[in-house]
């Protein structure tokens, strides 16, 4: 396994949405190790801060080194952990509003522009917090990347 620090190394930094991601990568890299049950709950616990590791050497599963009672009793702390990544129609507004005033002249600022968008609008689609046609309103910024969708490159 990589050392703390190691820019290889997974971590977490406290953020609840970003909780199962860690998770993700911790398990491939153990299980490329080869690690135990016993040594995920030694090591895990190496990837995230002092006072995040006082806290979950205390739950239930890190003593008896069941890593999957471990993991639950992680998740069971942080609400919303086990639904993953989560974003808010505001969160969307803000990708938007941020971006009115930019005069997006080039592939690469629509690409940049997109990969900001994209995420959040398909995850509030997904999870049916906005409809498509929300999604699609020309305030909503879409129409900059319907030329994507579209193959062209005209800006």
């Amino acid at each position: 396994m990589p050392g703390a620090n190691s820019s290889k190394a997974p971590s977490f930094n406290g953020e609840t949405s970003e909780l199962l991601e860690f998770f993700e990568l911790f398990e491939d890299l153990a299980d490329a190790c080869a690690l135990t049950p016993a040594e995920k709950c030694k090591t895990i616990v190496r990837y995230v801060d002092l006072q995040t590791k006082r806290f979950w050497v205390t739950l239930t599963g890190y003593e008896s080194k069941d890593f999957t009672v471990f993991k639950t009793s992680i998740l069971a702390q942080y609400s919303g952990a086990a639904k993953g990544q989560r974003y808010s129609i505001r969160d969307l507004e803000r990708i938007v509003l941020s971006n009115a005033d930019n005069d997006i002249s080039t592939e690469t600022e629509l690409l940049q522009y997109y990969r900001q968008f994209r995420p959040v609008a398909h995850w509030l689609v997904a999870n049916s917090k906005i409809s498509t046609r929300e999604r699609d309103r020309p305030t909503s910024g879409t129409q900059r990347c319907q030329l994507l969708k579209d193959g062209g490159h005209r800006f």
